[in-house]
């Protein structure tokens, strides 16, 4: 982890830098090795304050600490910068990862089989665009639709889902498995 450092009205030690880097190990086991922390120090009055910043990928984590000594105002800082750094890095990784719905669907017509015992070819290839419907809705477009199968994106499972018509004229719903 690379450690910036800014003095703001007060002078930043070689032992407030070995401090720093010190107490900020803590941090590295829940980082990335190229994530970026920036320290600036400064003298208000009597008070000593310590602000952390700490850049990762998609946002910025800060944590500051008000002390009359520069050295727990560091601690402070990076406490507080540790604790949201825990938070962030169990939301990564309870994070659900879902695979990105699909837009379309591509139905293949193969031909009939034939005597040669050669591979089905494929005689026709469509791409039909995925819509959020319901169950409901999909039955009443299936009613305009001059194909005879409707291929949607079920809205209260989140799957795709196909509405036909059956040859002896009742309707059918595929679905697959949770």
């Amino acid at each position: 982890m690379q450690i910036d450092f800014t003095g703001r009205q007060m002078e930043v030690t070689p032992e407030l830098r070995h401090y720093t880097q010190e107490h900020s190990q803590k941090l590295s086991r829940f980082l990335p090795a190229r994530c970026r922390l920036h320290l600036i120090l400064a003298a208000q009055r009597h008070l000593r304050v310590a602000e952390a910043t700490l850049k990762l990928r998609d946002r910025m984590l800060i944590g500051i600490g008000k002390t009359s000594d520069a050295h727990t105002s560091i601690k402070e800082a990076l406490d507080k910068l540790e604790r949201q750094v825990v938070r962030w890095s169990e939301r990564q990784r309870a994070r659900k990862r879902r695979p990105k719905p699909t837009t379309a669907v591509v139905l293949n017509i193969l031909g009939s089989p034939r005597t040669d015992h050669q591979e089905h070819a494929i005689l026709e290839r469509e791409r039909w665009p995925l819509e959020p419907l319901s169950v409901e809705k999909a039955v009443e477009a299936l009613e305009t639709t001059p194909r005879g199968l409707v291929v949607f994106r079920n809205t209260e499972t989140d799957r795709v889902n196909v509405v036909y018509r059956r040859p002896d004229g009742k309707l059918a719903l595929i679905e697959p498995e949770p």
